[in-house]
Order: C-alpha cells, then structure tokens, then sequence
C-alpha cells in the first residue's frame, strides 16, 4: 500500500504543478485521451513519436529489471528504484485514467476501459504483485511499438504503389521560352507558360489556345464522341487528346496544381473514417465495459484480487479501436498494387452494399481507339478504295488514334503506301500532300473551309448524320473537291462483356449505361452489352436525376464516369469511380480510381471488400476470444495474473499480425510477377468484343434490347 500512496502523491504532485505552470493542460489532457495511443503526442513532451516509444522503451526495459530485482531482493534501495522508474514510465497511462474518471465517468456516466485497466493497476500495486505490474507495462509498451511500425509500414506501402501509378510529376512537356521549344517537366510547369502539344498526344493542361489549329477529343466533357476543332482564344482542357494539328497552349492550371498536389491529402485521409464493422466493433466493446467491471467485482467476491485483475485485463476495446484502421489501411496497399486508388478505407467495405452500377458510355466502356465504320463516296470520279488510299497516305507516317485506324483499314484492303517516295507533307491543323501531280486534304470539315473547299450540301447532311451517330469523321479532298468522308467509332473495350457477366454473379443487380451522347449509338452499345436500361442525350445535371431515381427506388448506385460532365452523377451517387486519364474534376470527385483503366479492376474490388470485411471480422473474433479465455480462465480455473497478461498479450499481438496478412499478399506478388507496365496496360486495345466484321472492323450486334431498357431510355 506505501507503493500505491507514492504512486498516488507523486501523480497528484505532478498534476498540480502542470496546472500551476499550464493553463492549457486539461485541453491537452483532453486531446490526448482523444488519440487511439494511450501515449502522450509529441507536443505534450516536446518528443517526435520515435523518441517517445524509444523512451518508453528503455523505461519500461528498465522498470522491469528493477522490478525484477526487487523481487529478488527486497532491498529498500531496490523497492525505491523500482516504485520511481515505474512511476515515471506510467504518468502517460494515469493521465488517461484521469481523462476517464473526470471526463466519462462523472461528466458522460459511461465507463471506459481506462478506468477498467487503472483499477486493475492499483489492485496489483496494492497486492504487491510489482513483476507483474512491469510487465504488463513493458508488453503494452512492445505492443505500441509493433503497431506503430505495422501502422508506417502499411503507409509507406500505399504511398509507394499509389504516387507514380495516378500521375507523373516527370513527364516531358515541350515550352517555348524566348521563341525556343524547350522540354521541361511537368512539375515545373507554371501558370502562364507557353505549352506545345503535337498531334497524338494528351493535352497536360487547361489553358487557351494562343496559335494554331487542332482536333481534339474532349468527349469527357462534352460526352459527345466526336471530336471538335479548337483555334486561338478557345479553351482546351487537361486530358484531353489531341488527334489532329499543333496547338500553343498558355498554362491556366498545370497537372501539379490540380491533381498531384492533392495525392498527399487523399493519402492522408486513410486513417480518418472508421468502417461500419469497426465502428459496431467499438460499440461492442465499449458496451462490456460496464459488465466487465460487474464481473470483476463478482471475480472480487468469489476469487479474491486475482480474480478481479485477470477478468479486468481482458478488455481488448483498444485493440478493436486499432485493428479497423490498420486492416482497412493495409487493404487499401493491396488495390493500390492492384492499379486501384481508394481514397477513404471505409470504401472498401461499402463497395460490398452496391447493388446498382451506372456507366458512362464514352471514355468508360469506350477507349480511346477507333474503326473506320463506313467510307462514304461524295464524287463520282472515285471509289472507296480512292478516299481509303489517298488518307492513308496522307497519315501513314503519324501515329494519333484516326491515324492508326485509317492505317489499320488500309492494310486489311491490302493497300501499301509506305514505299512511296513523292510525297509532300504540309501539317497543320489537316494534312496537305502532294503526290502524283495531285494536291490532297485530308482533316475536318472546318480544315476544308480554312483552306477554301467547298462543302457541299450533302456533304454537310452527311456530317450532320454522322455525328448523330456519336461517330467522329474525317474528310477527303482531291484538287480541292470533297472526294470522301471517312466514318470512324470508337472501340468498346475488350473485357467489357466480361466484366459484366462477372459483376452480376458477384450480385449486381442492375447495370445501366447513361451517357450525353446521341440515342444511336448509345442503344446500339446498350443492344451489344445486354444492359438492364440506358440512357442518352442526358445533360450533365439530369445523370443526377437518374442516380436519384434509382436511389428512391431502395438502390445502392455506384457510378463509373470520367469526365466533367459526369461529376454531378459522381456527387449524388453512393460511391463514385473514375479512371486515369480522366479530367482533373472527375478524379477530385470520385471516391476510387482504376490507375490502370481496365475495367477489370471492378471484380477485384468486390473481391477486395469480402475479404477486408473477413479479416475484420477474424480480428474482431480473435479479441472477443481473448476476452471469454480470460473470463472463463478466472471464474473455472483459477487463472493466475501472469498467465492472463500473456494470453491477452498473444491474442492481441495475433489480432495485428491478421490485420497486417493483406501485406503479404502484396510481397507474394511482388516477389512471383514482373512490376507491371502500366503504360503497355493503359493502351486502348483495337479489339472490340463480340464478333466483327473484317470488313469493316466493327462489332456485331449480339443481342436485342432487353425490355428494360425501353422502359428506362430518355427522350432525346
């Protein structure tokens, strides 16, 4: 009992001092017993949290050897060094039990398990039992250690895999800095440079045009398909691609400023939110304090002390508390190795409640590839395979997506343009040759009016039709007279089909495609995919609506988009997805990311969510067992004080090794597979599912429209 009273003054001392010289001490008091640590922060003792476990560490070590040599020696010397170094290691655990008592218990009448652990401390003071009472400190003190180091270890993991797959701060970008092209790096890129950007690729910025002319797809945007012609004055916006010409861009935002410099707050935000099983976890287990402590004082009457201590040292609130977090953290490593970004952990688990998925069709179940869908005839002196060559040989030696696909046709129709040595070339925002004495355009309607052809009115009915069909097109001039109009569609991605029929054994329920484009090509997709509705020509704040209207219906809608026009639907929807490559504002908005847009990526995420709720659950089992071994320990077999510490030691520390096994899983698949390349993987693939056409190369259509469809489709 003299040790306790010592204990007990010393405390109360030391606490009046504090208030005496820190005003702000309860504050402090009140921001600590907030913290998951039942350790001081850095700023209570002016210590980073390596030094202060270090600390802990050697104090705890030497608290235990004096206690040890009290034990076998009980000196007064020896009693004096054991009751001062324990009594120094303890003050961050007694300011809890404080924070208990005055907080909880007399202001809130909750009891915490706190005041459980601090009445089992001073029934082992006051007992004598001063081994046992290191040790129990020095097993929590190695207990905050391994957590700690499972804790950074599950972070620097997420970070690892996560910053170089979403963006790339290093990615060659070409300024004009005193009338000289210069390649910088993105990062370095400001607000008011000069960007270049040549045909093929994706537009790094938002900006305005300052020179030159330019196709460019920004169906992420605008959700329409085709592209659109931008010239000086107008906007253009990062990761948009640009098919045709050369542009100057004057930098507004920069890649830095709007996305990677958030990649560090997203990271951030992994701890934040509890899981709904954690939070249930806590509920439990706060809710058996109040029996715990009921117990302990029946333990008390029937077992004496020991009985008490044993059943009050089998709480494990503190470990639930901890295994949600780092299990759902661990999870989120997993998909991150996996091309999967998760912002909030609490994600994982809701992906498992998703019953609905909506998908915008451009961009989402499209890639950014194209086939020639049709080549239209609009001069008499020429046949197809006239406008087919004459394009080619005018993009042959280029490599954006119209490019690849006027190629791509061409070799099937068994022309070759590549050994032609009497070419002229003049780029700019169309293509100007000079081959045979002749002289060839080949661009945009608006490139033929720049360069003073004719359109004439069939020409523009056909123009018309063609984007009605959400179809993009290239025009075909000959001495400065329309000979053709090549039609080209974008691909639907190859595992599409795939990913469906596995999302609906999963147990989705219903899946829909809403998209801005025009009603052809969206019930063309919707009859090919065998979708349960569709949706077109919807402006960006009626896919809102939709999202609504399945959500009154009792649904869970997840929805998959990846441009500006998307984000509205994103907000209202349960849980959002987006893919790289999308516009700045569709990755802010959406709660995940497929880094590798590979729609694929959707299967493993429901995967993930089963087995993130298993390992939670396991955990949770794995505490709740450690609490009935105590509890049936004390009351059938007498079990001693040591032996319950150590149980509830290697049960805990079994708890934290369950919740870091996701990370072995990554290790195995590091150590068994090559680092994959994620710019091979983000290539669009030429190849649609379904069967095709060869002469052509488009899909067939595989089966009607389901008749839901019909009863969900838009006016147009």
């Amino acid at each position: 009992m003299i040790d306790l009273a010592i204990v007990f003054l010393s405390y109360s001392g030391t606490r009046l001092y504090e208030k005496y010289k820190k005003s702000k001490a309860p504050q402090e008091i009140q921001k600590a017993a907030k913290d998951l640590s039942i350790f001081p922060a850095a700023d209570e003792t002016g210590l980073t949290q390596k030094e202060q476990q270090q600390r802990n560490n050697i104090m705890s070590g030497v608290t235990l050897g004096a206690a040890t040599l009290r034990v076998l020696n009980p000196t007064p010397l020896f009693a004096l060094l054991d009751i001062a170094s324990y009594t120094y290691t303890m003050f961050p655990f007694y300011r809890q039990v404080e924070f208990a008592v005055k907080e909880r218990l007399i202001k809130d009448r909750r009891v915490d398990s706190y005041l459980l652990m601090g009445i089992g401390n001073l029934l082992l003071l006051g007992t004598g039992r001063y081994f046992i009472a290191a040790l129990g400190l020095s097993l929590a003190y190695i207990s905050e250690s391994i957590i700690t180091k499972a804790t950074d270890t599950a972070q620097q993991n997420l970070h690892a895999n996560l910053f170089g797959q979403l963006f790339d701060p290093n990615q060659k970008v070409w300024v004009i800095q005193d009338g000289v092209e210069l390649e910088v790096t993105l990062e370095n890129v400001q607000q008011g440079d000069i960007l270049v950007v040549k045909a093929g690729e994706a537009i790094p910025v938002d900006g305005v045009v300052v020179d030159g002319m330019a196709s460019v797809d920004q169906h992420a945007f605008t959700g329409e398909s085709y592209p659109v012609e931008k010239g000086v004055g107008e906007a253009v916006f990062a990761s948009t691609l640009m098919l045709t010409g050369k542009l100057q861009v004057k930098v507004e935002k920069s890649g830095r400023d709007t996305a990677i410099g958030k990649l560090s707050d997203i990271l951030g935000q992994a701890f934040e939110n509890k899981t709904e099983i954690q939070l249930r976890g806590e509920q439990w287990a706060e809710a058996a304090n109040l029996p715990f402590l009921v117990l302990a004082g029946v333990g008390l009457v029937f077992s004496g002390p020991t009985g008490a201590m044993v059943i009050l040292g089998g709480n494990t609130v503190q470990a639930i508390r901890l295994l949600g977090p780092l299990a759902t953290i661990n999870y989120q490593s997993v998909a991150s190795s996996e091309n999967i970004l998760i912002k909030q952990g609490q994600r994982i688990e809701q992906i498992s409640s998703i019953d609905t998925l909506l998908f915008d069709k451009t961009g989402t179940l499209t890639d950014g590839a194209l086939n020639v869908s049709a080549i239209h005839v609009v001069h008499a002196d020429y046949l197809e395979t006239d406008v087919l060559f004459y394009a080619a040989l005018a993009e042959h030696q280029l490599t954006h997506p119209i490019a690849k696909a006027i190629m791509q046709h061409a070799e099937l129709a068994g022309l070759d343009v590549d050994n032609l040595d009497d070419i002229e070339y003049r780029q700019g925002f169309g293509i100007v040759v000079q081959f045979d004495q002749r002289t060839i355009h080949v661009g945009s309607a608006r490139f033929m009016t720049v360069e003073g052809i004719a359109l004439s009115d069939s020409v523009a009915a056909l123009q018309n039709r063609i984007h009605e069909l959400g179809h993009s097109l290239v025009m075909v001039a000959v001495d400065s007279e329309v000979a053709g109009v090549i039609e080209l569609q974008a691909t639907l991605r190859p595992e599409v089909q795939a990913v469906f029929k596995k999302l609906k054994e999963h147990g989705i329920k219903h899946i829909g495609i809403v998209s801005g484009d025009h009603a052809a090509p969206t019930q063309k997709l919707a009859e090919q995919l065998n979708v349960d509705s569709f949706f077109a020509e919807v402006l960006p704040e009626d896919k809102a609506g939709i999202v609504k209207q399945f959500q009154a219906e009792g649904r869970t809608v997840c929805f998959i988009g990846d441009g500006v026009n998307d984000t509205i639907a994103m907000r209202q929807a349960d849980l959002s997805i987006s893919l790289r490559g999308a516009t700045t504002l569709a990755i802010d908005v959406a709660d995940i990311i497929l880094t590798n847009p590979d729609l694929n990526r959707l299967c493993e995420l429901m995967a993930l969510s089963d087995k993130l709720e298993n390992n939670l659950k396991r955990g949770l089992g794995i505490c709740y067992t450690g609490m009935g071994v105590v509890l049936a320990g004390s009351f059938l077999v007498n079990m001693d004080i040591l032996t319950a510490t150590l149980v509830h030691f290697v049960l805990g520390t079994g708890a934290v090794g369950n919740a870091m096994l996701p990370l072995l899983e990554i290790n195995k698949e590091n150590a068994g597979n090559a680092p994959e390349n994620l710019d091979a993987a983000s290539q669009p693939s030429a190849t649609a599912a379904g069967p095709a056409d060869p002469a052509l190369g488009v899909p067939v259509e595989l089966s009607p429209v389901p008749a839901k469809a019909q009863q969900y489709q838009s006016a147009a």
